[in-house]
């Protein structure tokens, strides 16, 4: 009897102390927040779009009109991964658009900076956030 109780008491002690990561709750950080938003800015004179994955999941071409441009997006739960991607035509070769990607606030990695080639045109896609 005293063995079993031991026994009992030992295998309490473990369950208890282990616990599962995903018990843990994400704090409030600007690594867990779902509110990216995205700065273009730039010189280049061409048509340009930004192309990226919407609140909800789907993806939109948006046509920006004018630089700076900014757009925030608070994304859904159900969305697990973002991204955006900048295309221009029409420009002048050398002329340049810098995109900064900030999550909760704080920027995200590097600035993406593409810059127009020859033909005055650029397509360039920023890095995955993943959620």
């Amino acid at each position: 009897m005293k063995k079993l109780i031991l026994a009992l008491l030992a295998a309490s002690t473990i369950l208890v102390s282990c616990k599962k990561d995903s018990d843990k709750k994400p704090d409030d950080s600007a690594g867990s927040s779902r509110t990216v938003q995205y700065e273009v800015t730039g010189n280049f004179t061409g048509s340009l779009i930004a192309s990226y994955t919407t609140a909800a999941g789907g993806t939109v071409n948006d046509e920006i009109t004018a630089l700076p441009w900014t757009k925030e997006i608070v994304y859904a739960k159900s969305v697990t991964a973002a991204i955006i991607a900048i295309s221009g035509g029409g420009g002048v070769a050398g002329q340049k658009v810098k995109l900064v990607i900030k999550r909760g606030g704080t920027q995200v990695g590097t600035a993406m900076e593409a810059v127009a080639g020859p033909s005055g045109g650029f397509s360039q896609a920023a890095p995955v956030i993943v959620f």
